[in-house]
């Protein structure tokens, strides 16, 4: 009795002298509840085609339960994950993914033949960082929904900071606008002939205001970070095409100016433009 005693007596102090981080920590690993647990999503994928994970911010770590799981950030995006079998018929596994606000992700992943959903969009439920299922462009600090917004702005203020024709094709820069360490150029291409323009490219560079004869010409062309209607190539006739260039914020040296050409795809009618600093230096912000 004594010793039975003797032993409780023991277990209590022993408990009274542990720290209360360790009793803490044992209660909580103890006791489980549906507040504290994390909700996991069910995600079939297939080794036929590929599935889209779009997030509510950019990921920054990924973790596959087995090898029959595929995953990689979708070029250029931050925010979507793309997710596919690397063989039929895998056992169940599980994926987690952790985005920059904090956010962890749980799937339960099977492997199904002919997925019937292939983009899910986990910012559905009302994330403040952007709008659902909207890109967050890799090299842009603006998401593409406000790429978007910001060009009908520039497309729609007007104004000129450069004008040519040739061969009854007209081309103006509009006056450049700026946003978050941003700038956007508006083109308003115009064709004025009988005869459809197609365009094959639109080209950025820097080179010298003037260049000496027998002298090599040094030019640095600039790429843009997003298009604004990019995928139109087609000017009908009589017709006009409006796109917006977006680049990375730059500045001219002095003694250079930007060029900007637009070629023809198959054709010689190609028009040329030529900014100074100062239209930069002039830009617009968007509201």
């Amino acid at each position: 009795m004594k010793t039975a005693l003797f032993a409780t007596s023991a277990l209590l102090l022993g408990l009274a002298a542990a720290p209360v981080w360790a009793q803490t920590s044992a209660a909580r690993m103890l006791h489980y509840s549906e507040a504290n647990k994390l909700p996991t999503y069910p995600l079939y994928i297939s080794d036929q085609k590929t599935t889209h994970l779009v997030f509510p911010f950019p990921v920054t770590y990924v973790d596959l339960g087995s090898s029959g799981l595929l995953a990689a950030k979708a070029t250029g995006a931050e925010n979507i994950v793309r997710v596919k079998a690397a063989s039929a018929g895998f056992p169940e596994s599980n994926m987690t993914v952790l985005t920059s606000d904090g956010k962890l992700y749980s799937f339960v992943v099977n492997y199904q033949h002919d997925p019937k959903v292939l983009s899910l969009d986990l910012g559905a439920a009302g994330a403040a960082s952007s709008a659902p299922g909207e890109a967050i462009l890799s090299n842009s600090p603006i998401p593409q929904g406000n790429l978007d917004a910001y060009s009908r702005q520039a497309l729609a203020a007007g104004g000129t900071s450069a004008s040519e024709s040739a061969n009854q094709l007209s081309v103006r820069a509009g006056n450049v606008g700026y946003q978050q360490e941003t700038l956007f150029f508006p083109l308003h291409m115009a064709n004025k002939s009988n005869v459809t323009y197609d365009v094959d490219f639109v080209k950025f560079y820097i080179q010298d205001k003037q260049v000496a004869r027998r002298t090599a010409e040094q030019a640095l062309e600039i790429t843009p970070i997003y298009v604004f209607n990019g995928g139109l190539k087609k000017i009908d006739a009589k017709g006009q095409l409006e796109q917006v260039y977006i680049f990375k914020k730059f500045t001219i040296p002095e003694q250079k100016q930007l060029i900007i050409e637009v070629y023809e795809k198959g054709g010689g009618r190609n028009v040329k433009l030529r900014l100074a600093n100062s239209a930069l230096l002039k830009a617009r912000s968007f509201q």
